[in-house]
């Protein structure tokens, strides 16, 4: 195992001591079982506020060629071909979140460490905030958040629900040896 996937590793395993110190259970569900934020206004932030985006990330431009693996997570724009983005890599890693979802929140740095570990081998990352693309949640099947899915050559091969980074980049390895 090399060092930084080693370092990775056991940055997940922080993640999973806190979440069981927290009690944080699986995730999120869509279905309105979560509780209400106390300033309803607060739910949905106005676009182009600087505390918008839930993780530092690159918007994925609708274009011929999506950036490969650079290091970063990619967002996941409204009206960008979701066919194009999981294309634009050998391995591409799809994180589905919510600005409010709090597990979602708790996974973005382990993502944001895996992205600029996993940029070497080729992986790219990206993110869709499931409130702006409410209809490619609806057609993958996305029951709760956080939800992390895992394609090869374009195909899906595996998911992860919740915060669970070392079940993660043990499917993540898995798809990179699948890949050569």
């Amino acid at each position: 195992m090399s060092k930084k996937h080693f370092v990775s590793r056991l940055t997940g395993l922080f993640c999973l001591a806190l979440a069981a110190a927290l009690a944080l259970g699986v995730g999120c569900s869509k279905s309105g079982r979560n509780p209400a934020p106390e300033n309803p206004a607060a739910e949905t932030p106005a676009a182009g506020e600087a505390d918008a985006p839930q993780l530092p990330a690159e918007p994925a431009a609708d274009s011929a060629e999506l950036p490969g693996a650079d290091g970063k997570i990619k967002v996941v724009e409204p009206g960008t071909s979701f066919d194009k983005v999981v294309q634009s890599a050998k391995v591409v890693v799809v994180d589905f979140n919510a600005t409010w979802c709090g597990p979602c929140r708790k996974l973005g740095p382990y993502l944001e460490r895996m992205a600029e570990s996993y940029k070497e081998d080729g992986v790219s990352f990206f993110s869709v905030d499931i409130d702006q693309h409410r209809d490619l949640v609806e057609q993958l099947d996305i029951p709760s958040i956080p939800d992390v899915r895992i394609y090869l050559n374009g195909s899906p091969v595996d998911k992860v629900v919740g915060c669970e980074p070392i079940d993660l980049m043990e499917k993540i390895d898995a798809a990179l040896k699948n890949a050569q």
